[in-house]
């Protein structure tokens, strides 16, 4: 059986992986204490240790407004680990599945993004991510970089969570209207990342021509505030007001994406694989109770 590390235990798409491929794989799961990506100097040594037959790697410094304050620490995570990562698989020619942001553009487009849009980040979040992108594609490794957004579940910290948290004690919510997106149910991601581990394994690697970048998130297009409604609808809630507010009125330290909605074709025509849209996801998530939803 082939091994995964899956690098990250408790972050969202990692708890989906291990759900998703325990069973069909056999798994290594990197917390800190087998690999800290704020440590770039051990990074090498501990995937010599591990030896997988192939590499995921869905953990980041993911804090976006507080990577303004500290872009040290989120260079150290999203590029410098990174690009040992990569030296790594370069050097071993191991499969590597890097996870990515919509946060690499600037937002002020009005149609979805594709690979080939220029990314332009706002904040230290989006251009230390796309510095780690960087650094993969410049060591040759056998990569896929996948770049998702609006990332939600049933587990950890997101924005679906904190709306059913909020709707427990309030009956109204203000919720900002302005900033389009896609959402994308961790569940989604785990389900489509396993077609496509199958696929690396099953021709025995990743080539030349299909190493690089795609856009990985569910279909459609909605803003938060709809996406909400949407959600409370889903769970039954409607007791609960949603007003549609604009991002000036909310505020945050980093700049976040007005449009970021990410054209998939690339992922279809190439592998494919195609996440649901967004609308059929959230009823995915509302089914899916097989998690610890306390964490």
């Amino acid at each position: 059986m082939k091994t995964v590390l899956i690098i990250g235990q408790n972050g969202q798409v990692s708890t989906y992986l291990q759900k998703t491929l325990s069973g069909d794989y056999s798994l290594i799961i990197a917390d800190r204490s087998k690999i800290d990506l704020s440590e770039p100097g051990k990074v090498g040594l501990a995937l010599e240790r591990l030896n997988p037959s192939v590499i995921i790697n869905p953990a980041a410094y993911t804090a976006v407004d507080m990577a303004e304050e500290e872009s040290d620490l989120a260079y150290l995570v999203n590029r410098d680990s990174v690009a040992q990562l990569a030296s790594y698989c370069a050097k071993s020619n191991t499969p590597l599945i890097h996870f990515s942001t919509d946060y690499v553009f600037n937002g002020q487009g009005d149609t979805p993004y594709t690979e080939l849009d220029p990314p332009a980040p706002s904040g230290v979040y989006g251009a230390s991510k796309l510095a780690g992108e960087r650094a993969i594609i410049e060591s040759g490794a056998p990569a896929i970089i996948l770049r998702t957004s609006w990332v939600y579940s049933n587990h950890g910290k997101n924005f679906y969570k904190t709306m059913l948290g909020l709707a427990e004690s309030r009956d109204e919510l203000s919720v900002v209207a302005d900033q389009i997106g896609a959402p994308t149910y961790a569940g989604s991601i785990a389900a489509a990342c396993k077609q496509l581990l199958d696929i690396i394994l099953e021709q025995g690697g990743i080539t030349s021509v299909q190493s690089g970048v795609y856009h990985f998130s569910c279909g459609g297009e909605t803003s938060w505030a709809d996406f909400a409604k949407a959600l409370f609808i889903a769970n039954g809630i409607t007791n609960i007001k949603v007003h549609s507010i604009t991002t000036d009125q909310y505020p945050t330290p980093a700049k976040r994406p007005a449009y970021s909605v990410l054209n998939c074709n690339k992922l279809q025509d190439t592998f494919a694989i195609a996440l649901p849209n967004w609308e059929r996801a959230v009823l995915d998530c509302v089914a899916d109770t097989d998690l610890d939803l306390s964490a």
